[in-house]
């Protein structure tokens, strides 16, 4: 089934709970301030940021609205970019076929859950379930996701934003693995970011490389601040 075969299901298996579009602002925050909406460019925009550039220009691209994730653009190669909220930290992830097979499906049920009105305690709850009863599953071959993108922002249950340091890095997929396993050290030339089906070894790019994307990103890093509400007289 392709992703946006995919969608459609999912989008008509919860269009009856999702949040009437009504009950949204007119500007870019949805019923719950941790699953902020964007404009419809700037998120296309943000969510390809996560890819290096030869990888865009192909990459499907899924964006959220009242109902959840809906594809914003077909692509024509393997990857498929997005904005992910999941539990209030709003981040651009690129997956590749089986990232988008394996764990892309979990941001697209948590976003509709939520905007159904489901807590995020709840959330969390069904996700590990989903992995128990084979709902959701490990990838079940090596493969790549990109978080190029120097831009994080966890958001709380009552819309203040924190951004997370830029740390613009490329995962393979490491179910099960430990630090120990691969010899990790969180931080360093390499790391885990959980253990467990969905963990990810994380290799941050190199400081060139980071300076370079920083740079890069910089009049978009504006926009997308501005479009969360986050403003430089109250950053930290």
């Amino acid at each position: 089934m392709t992703i946006s075969s995919r969608l459609q299901a999912w989008t008509l298996a919860s269009v009856m709970l999702a949040v009437p579009a009504a009950a949204q602002t007119p500007t870019t925050r949805a019923a719950f301030p941790d699953h902020p909406m964007m404009p419809r460019d700037l998120e296309i925009e943000l969510a390809l940021n996560a890819a290096p550039k030869h990888v865009r220009d192909g990459a499907t691209v899924l964006v959220l609205d009242s109902t959840g994730y809906v594809q914003a653009r077909e692509g024509t190669n393997a990857f498929t970019c997005v904005v992910s909220r999941r539990g209030g930290d709003v981040f651009p992830v690129c997956w590749d076929a089986e990232g988008a097979k394996a764990l892309l499906p979990i941001d697209l049920d948590e976003a509709r859950l939520r905007l159904a009105g489901t807590s995020i305690a709840e959330i969390d709850r069904q996700v590990a379930d989903g992995f128990k009863s084979g709902k959701y599953r490990a990838p079940s071959r090596t493969g790549v996701a990109y978080m190029l993108s120097p831009m994080r922002y966890r958001i709380d249950e009552q819309g203040r934003v924190t951004p997370s340091n830029p740390n613009p890095h490329v995962m393979f997929y490491g179910p099960g693995l430990t630090d120990a396993d691969i010899g990790g050290v969180r931080g360093s030339l390499l790391f885990m970011n959980k253990v467990g089906p969905d963990g990810m070894i994380i290799v941050p790019v190199g400081s060139k490389e980071r300076e370079a994307i920083l740079s890069e990103s910089r009049p978009l890093i504006d926009r997308v601040e501005n479009a969360l509400g986050y403003r430089a007289s109250v950053k930290e």
